[in-house]
C-alpha cells in the first residue's frame, strides 16, 4: 500500500480538522469511524462545493462533489 504524500501545510490542516471534528463529536454525540476513508484535496478550493449524503439507517456518510 502506498503512503499518502503530504506537506506541512496539509498536515496542519488535517490536525485542525481533527480538532474541530472532535469538538463536533462531543457537541452532537455523533462519532465517525473510518478506516482508509480520508480524501485529501489537491488544491485549496477543491472541496468548495462538497456536501454529504448521510444514511442514518446504515451509518454511511458519503461526500458528494458537485461540479463548479
Amino acid at each position: 500500500m502506498a503512503a499518502i504524500s503530504t506537506t506541512p501545510q496539509l498536515e496542519a490542516h488535517y490536525d485542525q480538522f481533527i480538532a474541530e471534528l472532535t469538538a463536533l463529536t462531543r457537541k452532537y454525540g455523533v462519532a465517525i469511524q473510518s478506516v482508509g476513508g480520508v480524501i485529501l484535496a489537491d488544491a485549496p478550493d477543491e472541496f468548495r462545493n462538497v456536501t454529504y449524503r448521510a444514511d442514518i439507517s446504515s451509518g454511511d456518510l458519503y461526500p458528494e462533489f458537485a461540479d463548479s
